[in-house]
């Protein structure tokens, strides 16, 4: 293949690019080019974003105006059937042995995915903070998300799962678990001094001395990773739901999160109904 001449890090960043923000373009039957090209629409704001990509393939790509693109070329024209077998594009699963350096990981969250933070106030005034990461790549059909998911996890021993959203097939890839954000921003830091503006993104340490300055007048309390549950804990979480008591107060009665109670509560409530299925 003609990507073969790309090392394997600039073969990461243009794949990663195709699949998200950017579009290998048609040849149309009246056109005098010969070969496919790629293109890019950008903010202002994240110029120096695609800045930093054509410095990384400075003989492929270039800016024009609002636009990272290249000349036509015949790599693009050998990559155009794989991405876009029936002129929609696929995640190429023939290409996913090439999808393995972190770069494209990298390159695929910058372009369509962000740190999201939920929030929860207490009644003492704390502002519990947890992070989880989003892929939005809900304009691929469920199936080719559910192996890209599979893939994804197993080759950077991540934990992504499939979230359901009213866009696109329905569905999104989103962490549940703080251990599993941190693990995927440890895999990304070697990137982070080379792309500072995106340090909102990449650092959580850096998020969490921001939202600090968001709410002065509240204590911003980072969850962290989860600890097991013990036997004794679990039964406490089905005895209080059996007595009413709501999922915040047996948080607050467990010293745990509101949305690590409720993800526990989920598992025990299942595996409730399982034995009594038996």
């Amino acid at each position: 293949m003609l990507l073969n001449a790309l090392t394997k890090s600039q073969q990461a960043i243009l794949l990663g690019s195709i699949l998200a923000d950017g579009e290998i373009t048609k040849c149309y039957p009246q056109s005098r080019r010969k070969n496919n090209s790629y293109r890019e629409h950008f903010g202002e704001s994240q110029r120096f974003y695609r800045e930093w990509k054509m410095q990384q393939l400075p003989d492929l790509l270039y800016i024009r105006q609002n636009y990272l693109v290249s000349k036509s070329l015949p790599l693009l024209t050998e990559l155009y059937p794989l991405f876009y077998p029936k002129h929609l594009k696929v995640i190429p699963m023939s290409l996913l042995p090439r999808f393995q350096h972190p770069l494209f990981l990298l390159t695929l969250y910058l372009d369509d995915g962000s740190l999201m933070i939920s929030k929860r106030l207490n009644r003492k005034g704390q502002l519990f903070v947890t992070p989880s990461i989003a892929l939005y790549l809900q304009s691929f059909p469920l199936y080719q998300l559910t192996l890209f998911c599979r893939w994804l996890n197993e080759t950077f021993s991540l934990n992504f799962r499939l979230s359901k959203t009213p866009n696109g097939s329905g569905y999104f890839l989103k962490t549940t678990r703080v251990t599993d954000a941190l693990d995927f921003l440890h895999l990304l830091a070697p990137y982070t001094t080379a792309l500072p503006n995106f340090s909102y993104k990449l650092n959580w340490s850096i998020r969490l001395e921001q939202l600090n300055r968001d709410y002065p007048d509240h204590e911003v309390v980072a969850s962290s990773p989860s600890r097991p549950y013990t036997v004794d804990e679990c039964l406490t979480i089905l005895q209080l739901k059996e007595q009413g008591r709501t999922t915040q107060a047996i948080a607050d009665e467990l010293n745990r999160t509101y949305w690590s109670v409720t993800y526990k509560f989920g598992q025990l409530k299942k595996a409730t109904e399982r034995v009594h299925d038996l």
